[in-house]
């Protein structure tokens, strides 16, 4: 019973900072004794995640050291050379290599860092030539259109 009295008689003589400092030290070192059990978990985690490789993960490995031998020639066929000299691999290989018109621009409006044009496609023109080119081709009359409606009616009404 002397020891609690002597405990209590030590508690009694602290001041209120002492009480406080005293907690923030037990906080801090229980603080560092966890921080140092996730190190060392997560140091087993690793060393478990290396053993434990995926079938995925063992395809690439061996795809990766498959690669480094440059032994490796693929022959490709005629229509294969041919197909791989007439890919278009990005954007701007397809403008260039099928790019016989030039566009004309309405208006441009600038949302923050996106930059949107208008095309005008009345007016384009022919990169060769400069000559302006007419996009409005009619391939048949209104008149005959209409006929050819009209008998596209009498057929499904008679097959209906």
């Amino acid at each position: 019973m002397k020891l609690f009295r002597d405990i209590g008689d030590f508690l009694e003589t602290l001041s209120f900072i002492d009480i406080v400092f005293f907690f923030a030290v037990l906080i801090l070192i229980i603080l560092i004794v966890t921080l140092i059990y996730f190190i060392k978990i997560n140091k087993d985690d690793e060393g478990e995640k290396e053993n434990n490789e995926t079938a995925e993960m063992k395809i690439v490995k061996e795809i990766r050291e498959n690669m480094k031998n440059d032994d490796v020639v693929i022959n490709f066929t005629d229509y294969e050379k041919d197909q791989e000299e007439k890919a278009i691999i990005s954007y701007d290989e397809l403008l260039n290599k099928s790019n016989k018109y030039g566009l004309n621009y309405e208006k441009e409006d600038i949302y923050d860092d996106l930059s949107v044009k208008k095309v005008d496609l009345d007016n384009l023109v022919n990169k060769n030539s400069e000559i302006k080119v007419n996009s409005d081709v009619r391939v048949i009359s209104f008149a005959k259109e209409e006929a050819f409606l009209e008998a596209l009616k009498r057929l499904q009404k008679e097959l209906g």
